[in-house]
């Protein structure tokens, strides 16, 4: 079977019935790219291993689908590829599998409302000259490259320092976390407590290089520039090493699904069953899972990469107060809306000058501070724009839609799930307007490009993906929620595991979190 070639609709490999008369060693629960991981290094290790997923099609929020009358295709919730695990990528051969990814360059290109602009290049000397030609102080220069400098040295402290990779072991601690950065204060407040618009403060002068950076420090968060943790936010998503040129951010060949489809063959190969369109219903750790259908099928073990209130909704038996406790209190509150669009051509961005913006993640905002009030806004139930990240994966990749048309993603901030007035049926195209009102002050042609729009907001998603509460992380990955606050592979309930992105070491397509499941299974299963 080729995973990629459907599109990840894999059916059954074998009747729910004879599925049942067999003994697996461990079934995960959701066909999520973490998933898959964990059924990948379970059959890799000779264990009989079931995955269940809910939907016809595996990849959870990380897929491809059909889109606008079948002729795009499109991943509707995971755009860009940053955090992948290099050593995933070699142990599960996933470039023979065929995965294939190029770093977007310019990295990020951020419109200013002055007819400015800001763009971040692959070569750090392209980039200061570009400054330079944008008249950017040479101050300020210094100051994004020192800033740049200090979150590449949190990263190596924390992935590649002498205590060993932070994200591929149980979280450690904050005092071990401390004595893994050297006890420095500068990067231990970035760790724990500050803002990402306290740190801008700190490196820059300059308020449009502040706005053109502060998004990674909220992107998927509900939180604002100014509230505490959010540098973390940024942290999280610069830990990664694409292709060996470090925390940058690129496409998927064919698209951010391919991912998932790579994990799954590599699963398929080593042995691991798959089956899509079967609901698992209960959960009964130590003896199988019962099916919506109605049939039961033993296992030992279950690998939960539903998000956690799901896994919880669906546990069959005795569970510790403070673990239920933990689970029903996990915030996944998600303030981002997600617009796919088919593009009849590019929009322009009117300050993008000799920059082929086209060919970046393209940050927009109306700033940090209005960004601030929309979230305080969205804390209300209102809806407001206060940042969007676009992409274009036809710009890099073709394929994906018809000869001469193209696609556009954007990644946007903030509205509630839970709006004060309406809902979101009544408002989707309300809030879709107040997201393209937001581009168009930069690409004033955004609507005269767009042929066909699909809106999704948290609700939608959450139906869609079946991630509560719309939350694409699994949960919010402020300090709060992260490190040895977020939730470890083992549970305290005997023949349960968790898998997804609510575990270490965090949300995005990292593939880490099911690594570290399947090795704390077989670690069990051998003890």
């Amino acid at each position: 079977m080729n995973v990629t070639e459907s599109l990840g609709e894999v059916g059954l490999p074998a009747p729910v019935d004879e599925l049942a008369k067999r003994r697996w060693d461990a079934i995960v629960v959701g066909g999520g790219h973490n998933g898959l991981t964990a059924a990948a290094y379970l059959a890799r290790a000779g264990r009989p291993v079931l995955v269940l997923e809910r939907r016809e099609r595996l990849g959870g929020a990380c897929t491809l689908e059909r889109a606008f009358g079948g002729d795009y295709v499109i991943s509707p919730c995971a755009y860009v590829v940053g955090l992948l695990d290099e050593v995933v990528i070699r142990e599960l051969d996933l470039e023979r599998h065929g995965y294939r990814a190029t770093p977007a360059d310019p990295n990020l290109f951020c419109p200013f409302p002055d007819g400015h602009a800001y763009a971040d290049f692959l070569d750090r000397d392209r980039t200061e000259e570009h400054m330079r030609a944008q008249g950017f102080p040479e101050r300020d220069i210094a100051g994004l490259r020192a800033y740049e400098d200090t979150y590449r040295r949190l990263r190596l402290a924390l992935r590649h320092g002498n205590r060993g990779d932070s994200w591929r072991m149980p979280s450690p601690s904050r005092a071990e976390l401390e004595r893994m950065v050297g006890g420095d204060p500068e990067l231990i407040s970035i760790l724990f407590e500050d803002s990402i618009a306290d740190v801008l403060d700190r490196y820059i002068d300059d308020q449009r290089l502040k706005d053109a950076l502060f998004g990674q420090g909220v992107i998927g968060t509900f939180a604002g520039p100014r509230d505490p943790g959010t540098a973390q936010i940024k942290l999280m998503h610069h830990q990664g090493d694409l292709l060996g040129r470090g925390s940058v951010w690129g496409y998927v060949d064919g698209g951010m699904g391919r991912v998932s489809f790579a994990i799954a063959q590599a699963a398929l190969e080593a042995g691991a069953q798959l089956a899509a369109g079967v609901e698992v219903e209960e959960i009964i750790p130590g003896g199988g899972v019962k099916l919506a259908s109605g049939e039961f099928i033993p296992a030992g073990i279950a690998i939960a990469n539903a998000d956690p209130k799901r896994t919880l909704g669906m546990l069959n038996g005795e569970v510790p107060a403070d673990f239920r406790e933990r689970l029903e209190s996990w915030d996944v509150r998600s303030p981002v809306v997600k617009l796919n669009a088919a593009l009849s051509r590019p929009p322009v961005f009117t300050a993008a000058g000799d920059v082929d913006a086209y060919r970046a993640m393209i940050a927009v905002t109306p700033g940090i501070d209005a960004a601030q009030e929309a979230v305080d806004a969205a804390r209300r139930g209102e809806p407001r724009f206060g940042f969007a990240e676009v992409y274009f994966q036809s710009a890099y990749d073709p394929s994906v839609a018809p000869e001469g048309k193209h696609v556009m993603s954007v990644f946007a901030q903030y509205a509630p799930y839970e709006l004060a007035e309406g809902d979101w049926d009544s408002r989707r195209q309300e809030i879709a307007d107040l997201i393209l009102d937001g581009v168009a002050v930069y690409a004033p042609d955004i609507r005269d490009c767009i042929e066909a729009l699909e809106v999704l907001g948290p609700p939608d998603i959450e139906e869609r993906i079946g991630l509560t509460g719309g939350h694409i992380f699994q949960g919010e990955a402020l300090p709060f929620q992260m490190w040895d606050r977020r939730l470890e592979w083992r549970t305290p309930v005997p023949g349960l595991y968790l898998c997804g992105a609510a575990t270490h070491p965090g949300g995005s397509v990292i593939a880490l979190n099911g690594r570290g499941a399947a090795q704390a299974v077989l670690a069990d299963l051998d003890a």
